[in-house]
């Protein structure tokens, strides 16, 4: 019997505003806006959320 060739994890990011990611994507500047913060990366705009388990990012409208 053959055996197919699976990759052990698919990671699939999807960039709708809203969605959340758990890391982000390496060589991310910060820029601060006001007195918020946010990572920009490849024309998509992610804002930090600090929960108990960490700190997620939330993709957002780039801000105005």
């Amino acid at each position: 019997m053959a055996s197919s060739s699976q990759p052990d994890t698919v990671v699939i990011q999807s960039t709708t505003v809203g969605s959340v990611v758990y890391t982000l994507p390496s060589n991310c500047p910060k820029v601060v806006r006001g007195d918020v913060t946010y990572f920009s990366c490849n024309n998509i705009w992610y804002r930090p959320q600090y929960q108990s388990s960490g700190v997620t990012y939330v993709i957002v409208n780039p801000p105005g």
